[in-house]
């Protein structure tokens, strides 16, 4: 009897479970009409990613945005969210190093993509509070709505959300999505606002409290379309089982991990990670990335590392993460990033970069896609714990 409650009880939550396709690009944006090569080597790939970063985890760090931005990565996982009745639909980064959800609004000024229109949607409610997020480049500023949000289909009623009226920078307007949608924890929501999927965990819209990612390998474009699943995990898309790591402190994705190894060298030993699916890269404090990136055979280029013809990823060696005494291996094919151009020959990066300044307290690393491209991770709110098993990418 137990056995047959299970498989039913499976078969409901396979049922119950909301997958969201994921569309991907990886690719140099040039503005600077300059040869790919030269791009690669001018140390400025990641500046985007620099971006980012100082803005989630370093909001002081201001010295690399102040450079104009004209070439760098263009490297995003993204998929839709509509808001109001009728829907208005948008392309968002779903990203777990933030937790707002912004979209450009009808007064933001300069933005190319599309915009929210409160007065065309009946069930819009007024709320009128100031929002901000600082970029090095500029910031992202606007106004605070109430509406409904539609997220895999499912509504989420009186979520409140920004709308943009002004936003920064060239990597913002090049890129092919409209807004985020933060799936952090309400603890680094600006202005406290409620993240949109723990808003759907409060109005009991997912059978569980947990939501995965599975990031479809290089090269792009995937031949397996990458997906966003709410409420469960995929068994699709793992192989083996998860192991689970508790959440270290209340905010990020923070987890502590036990060591950093390159080879057969530790670089760095207890200290916290950060998963984050809106980071392209794997981000360690400058010294360390140059500490690993010098074993690897490419040219320093400030906070990144570009080789001048593509390695042999056999002759790489393999790094390792260990989570809760497991080890997380990476190997070079792993962690290498290959940017591929029409017209021009495939051109290689090491997908480890150094953080632009100083990271939090005990903070000592960023693991983004090149890391959850390998291990499909699985965030469980409602454990308070991330887990992770062998993508499945066959």
């Amino acid at each position: 009897m137990r056995t047959l409650c299970t498989l039913l009880c499976a078969a409901l939550a396979s049922a119950e479970l909301v997958k969201i396709p994921l569309q991907g690009e990886m690719k140099i944006e040039s503005r600077s009409n300059k040869p790919l090569k030269e791009v690669m080597l001018s140390g400025k790939v990641f500046a985007g990613e620099a971006l980012k970063l100082g803005l989630k985890y370093a909001p002081s760090v201001t010295a690399v945005p102040k450079v104009p931005i004209t070439d760098f990565m263009n490297a995003q996982y993204y998929g839709p969210v509509s808001i109001g009745t009728p829907e208005q639909e948008f392309k968002v980064i779903y990203d777990t190093g933030s937790s707002n959800l912004w979209v450009p609004g009808a007064n933001c000024s300069g933005c190319v993509h599309k915009k929210y229109n409160s007065s065309a949607s009946s069930s819009y409610v007024y709320n009128g509070t100031a929002f901000s997020i600082l970029y090095g480049s500029g910031a992202v500023r606007g106004v605070c709505d109430e509406d409904t949000v539609t997220f895999g289909g499912i509504k989420v009623q009186k979520q409140v959300f920004a709308e943009t009226t002004a936003e920064p920078g060239l990597p913002w307007v090049v890129g092919r999505f409209d807004g985020i949608l933060g799936m952090g924890w309400v603890e680094i929501s600006v202005n406290g606002i409620t993240p949109v999927f723990f808003s759907m965990m409060q109005q009991k819209l997912v059978d569980a409290g947990q939501f995965s990612f599975y990031l479809s390998a290089q090269a792009w474009p995937h031949k397996k379309t990458s997906e966003l699943a709410l409420g469960g995990v995929d068994p699709n898309h793992y192989t083996g089982s998860f192991s689970y790591v508790p959440i270290s402190k209340d905010g990020y994705w923070q987890i502590h991990t036990d060591s950093l190894a390159i080879g057969n060298e530790t670089v760095h030993s207890h200290f916290d990670s950060v998963v984050d699916s809106g980071t392209s890269l794997l981000a360690f404090p400058l010294a360390t990335a140059v500490r690993i990136n010098s074993k690897l055979g490419c040219i320093d280029a400030g906070i990144e590392c570009v080789f001048e013809a593509c390695p042999d990823f056999a002759k790489l060696p393999n790094m390792t993460v260990t989570l809760a005494g497991k080890p997380y291996v990476l190997t070079g094919e792993d962690y290498i990033l290959q940017v591929q151009t029409p017209g021009a020959p495939t051109q290689c990066i090491s997908g480890i970069m150094g953080f632009p300044g100083q990271l939090p307290e005990n903070l000592g690393a960023i693991l983004g896609d090149v890391f959850m491209r390998k291990y499909y991770t699985t965030f469980d709110a409602a454990n308070n714990r991330v887990g992770f098993a062998l993508a499945n990418h066959n």
